[in-house]
């Protein structure tokens, strides 16, 4: 699994305070995207690691 990267420039500290603010529900829903968008991500790697290539080469439509 890729090791999580921080930019240079951006402050662990001012992220967290930036998150503090935002109303338990945006956080909510700030989270449940997250977890989508990395769930797509690791369908795609594993489609990738079974079948050799990504879902848009595929001619077949049932992979899509």
């Amino acid at each position: 699994m890729d090791k999580q990267r921080w930019l240079d420039f951006v402050q662990q500290e001012l992220l967290e305070a930036l998150w503090e603010r935002f109303p338990e529900e945006a956080r909510g829903e700030a989270t449940r995207h997250y977890a989508r968008l990395m769930a797509r991500m690791l369908a795609g790697r594993v489609h990738f690691a079974r079948h050799g290539h990504t879902q848009e080469e595929s001619d077949d439509p049932r992979d899509r």
